[in-house]
């Protein structure tokens, strides 16, 4: 294998230094005629070697096979090569190129009869007459497809749509509704289009009158090539919009989207159509030759209309390109003029070139064809797309880093350092996009040339990189703003409507209890965030011929030594995983863990962040928080006691404090909150002094402070509308009639008693309020 394919590289180069120099009949008369050696003498002659001589003369063989090697790397590229080919075609000796020409050349004569021979086969008895017959019954057909079309455009599509006309049309439509819109106005070009197809090959099924195979597959060919126009001027119509600027896509005027319009649809009908008769041909048995020559014709046809189109609008192009809005100057540059001007004779040389790359080809049966032809031809286009992808790349990536923004808002008067900083970040956009567009013209060009095995040793493999790394930046972000716009939309949707809360409203702080979503959002954000930019990187890397199974492995084993290291830190993320699991707290709720209490401010990956209700920040680490008490899940029970005289009347203020709840279920403020309403549970306890009624009631996390002191003003004003008042404290000292008693002795027990009883009181206040934190 090595020496035929040393043979291959090194026969045309033998042959132009032949020619070149002459040496045919110098080399023949110069050098000793060849001696004939038969099978049987070299038999012999190797059977006569000892294992030595063998031995030797193999390793001199490898030898000279190593050495032919080396030479043929310093030859340059392979002979093989387009290159190589394209300068063969002048080359009288070059056997591929002399060949193909040959059997071109020997087909032209034969194109009419090759095409004969495969019409008729559209005849089972190879009849010119039968083969006519059977087109005529596949085009009437496909005539009484279109009749089922019409018949249901005017039996139901016009009823189903007809309230569509006198839907009021609005002056102007935006973003998602003007696809919707284009979509609805073309759904019953859609409807009828699906008619066509499935009316005509219902009836010709239905109705076949031959078994021929050839018959049935140019009836498909037909129909899937006339379906697949019309579908391609449907699209065509809704993203340009030739008649109407409302439902138009693409920002353009009506003049170019007529012209583009008919241009697009032109071009594609007419590439379509001669691929899907060049198949039929093919299967109808059509010689290679005629078939080559038959694609041949057509691409110079498609070329030459082109290079006229090009003539013709030249001078309206210059304009376009000389007065097209600019994003790098408010004029046109000197170099923009300068292209303008001879735009056209870069586009027809292009084409020129495009034909004679296409005609190398085709000589060349043993040349695979990857689609290089049309898209090369269709580079324009390409180049357009690219472009628009890549001005979003370097704008996002620009605004992501902060140095420049399409807009800026301003709250107020701009400091000049802010003008300087943004005119030097404009600067430094515009130098960015020419550096990066002029590359991507290089690119494009490397590209086209590797189409059509064109290969320059390092930016071939270097352009494919770019390529795969410009896809996969722009799937990754569009993927990140899709979901970083979702997790907005969520947040947003999660916080509470009254965002005006006051802080004297709440005795646990003037955070807001928000929802799952806004806690648990923003983590899963980081995470995706973290998980996008490596699967970047590492499919970057591999497209980069980068072996990342090694850098797998290393994070493995880096992560493995970090959770073993770090076990504190591989606890606390874990602990925190499954709180955020169980739901067990959110951002916004008051609770209290490991001895610490207050409101959740913030939820890291390891630390939970608890405001306390006096204001101070406490940072706890999720594996040190331990048993949690969730004080916002649920209603919260509040009691509160209320201390009478003993001669007061226990039903009239029971009836009091419920007419009071009831009331306060009533207001607009206060009943939403109510879980369970205000009432009173009757007398507690009768102390030395008072009678104390208990009153409760439940309502939700948060909303009791504001309850409970409402609660204390009602009733209090309730009471005393009907003459209650609470009970003062009285202290009672009986002292005994004791003979020579002064006043100072009675003031002296007085004080004692009354001490001690604040001293009571005191104590019960401090319980309470133990209890009630």
């Amino acid at each position: 294998m090595q020496i035929q394919r040393v043979a291959r590289h090194l026969t045309p180069l033998i042959l132009v230094i032949l020619v070149v120099l002459g040496c045919s009949d110098y080399s023949s008369a110069s050098q000793p005629a060849p001696t004939t050696v038969s099978q049987t003498d070299v038999t012999a002659r190797v059977a006569g070697l000892s294992d030595e001589e063998a031995r030797k003369l193999l390793i001199s063989e490898l030898e000279k096979t190593a050495s032919q090697d080396e030479t043929l790397k310093k030859l340059g590229p392979d002979s093989n090569s387009p290159l190589a080919r394209l300068l063969n075609v002048l080359d009288t000796k070059s056997d591929v190129s002399e060949q193909g020409t040959r059997q071109l050349l020997q087909a032209l004569p034969k194109v009419g009869a090759d095409l004969s021979t495969s019409f008729r086969k559209l005849c089972p008895y190879n009849t010119s007459t039968g083969a006519m017959e059977n087109l005529l019954w596949v085009l009437f057909f496909l005539a009484t497809g279109i009749i089922i079309e019409l018949l249901f455009v005017h039996l139901v599509v016009r009823r189903i749509f007809a309230n569509v006309a006198s839907f009021t049309i609005p002056t102007a439509i935006t973003g998602v509704d003007k696809l919707i819109a284009s979509i609805t106005q073309e759904l019953p070009n859609f409807l009828r289009l699906l008619i066509y197809f499935c009316g005509s090959y219902v009836i010709f099924v239905s109705f076949i009158w031959t078994d021929s195979p050839n018959v049935q597959m140019f009836f498909l060919a037909i129909l899937i090539l006339s379906t697949l126009i019309r579908a391609f001027a449907i699209l065509t119509r809704m993203f340009l919009s030739p008649q109407s600027p409302l439902f138009r896509i693409a920002p353009i005027n009506c003049h170019l989207a007529g012209i583009g319009y008919r241009a697009l649809l032109i071009t594609f009908s007419y590439i379509l159509t001669v691929m899907m008769f060049g198949i039929v041909l093919k299967k109808l048995g059509l010689s290679a030759p005629t078939l080559r020559l038959y694609f041949l014709f057509n691409a110079t046809f498609l070329l030459s209309a082109t290079g006229a189109c090009i003539l013709f609008y030249r001078k309206q192009v210059a304009d376009a390109i000389i007065q097209s809005p600019s994003e790098y100057g408010e004029c046109a540059s000197w170099g923009r003029n300068q292209f303008a001007a001879i735009w056209h004779l870069l586009a027809l040389a292009y084409l020129v070139l495009l034909w004679i790359l296409l005609f190398n080809d085709i000589i060349d049966p043993a040349q695979e064809n990857r689609g290089a032809f049309l898209l090369s031809f269709f580079v324009v286009p390409i180049w357009m797309v690219s472009d628009k992808l890549l001005q979003w790349l370097v704008k996002y990536a620009m605004a992501t880093l902060k140095i420049h923004l399409e807009t800026y808002e301003d709250s107020g008067e701009v400091s000049e350092a802010d003008i300087l900083q943004r005119e030097q970040g404009k600067k430094t956009f515009m130098k960015t996009m020419t550096v990066a567009r002029t590359g991507l013209v290089i690119l494009i060009l490397i590209w086209i040339a590797g189409l059509w095995n064109i290969y320059i040793p390092v930016f071939s493999n270097l352009s494919g990189v770019v390529f795969d790394t410009l896809i996969i930046l722009t799937v990754a972000i569009i993927f990140w703003q899709f979901i970083s716009n979702w997790i907005e939309q969520k947040i947003e949707e999660s916080l509470p409507a009254d965002k005006e809360k006051k802080e004297d409203e709440d005795d646990w702080g003037a955070s807001a209890n928000r929802g799952r979503s806004y806690t648990l959002l923003p983590m899963l954000r980081k995470f995706i965030g973290t998980i996008l930019v490596t699967m970047v990187t590492m499919t970057i890397l591999s497209s980069m011929g980068v072996d990342i199974g090694p850098l797998l492995a290393g994070a493995g084993v880096v992560g493995l030594a970090v959770g073993f290291g770090a076990q504190k830190l591989v606890a606390d993320m874990f602990s925190g995983f499954f709180y955020l699991l169980d739901d067990a707290f959110r951002v916004g709720e008051y609770i209290e863990a490991g001895g610490i209490t207050g409101t959740v401010e913030n939820i890291s990956l390891r630390n939970v962040m608890l405001r306390h209700h006096r204001g101070m920040l406490q940072i706890v680490p999720h594996s040190d928080l331990g048993p949690i008490t969730n004080y916002m899940r649920g209603g919260l029970i509040v009691k509160f006691n209320l201390d009478f005289p003993y001669d007061a009347e226990i039903d009239q203020i029971r009836k009091i404090i419920k007419k009071v709840g009831q009331a306060m279920q009533e207001d607009e403020e206060f009943k939403n909150d109510f879980i369970r309403p205000l009432k009173s549970q009757g007398v507690r306890e009768i102390t030395n002094s008072v009678m104390t009624i208990r009153v409760k009631f439940t309502a939700k996390p948060g909303a009791h402070f504001l309850i409970r002191r409402e609660a204390y003003k009602r009733i209090t004003e309730a009471l005393r509308a009907k003459g209650i008042h609470y009970a003062h404290r009285k202290v009672i000292v009986d002292i005994p009639s004791q003979p020579g008693s002064t006043e100072e002795h009675i003031a002296s027990a007085a004080g004692a008693a009354t001490g001690e009883l604040i001293q009571q009181e005191e104590q019960k206040a401090a319980e309470a309020s133990t209890r009630q934190k």
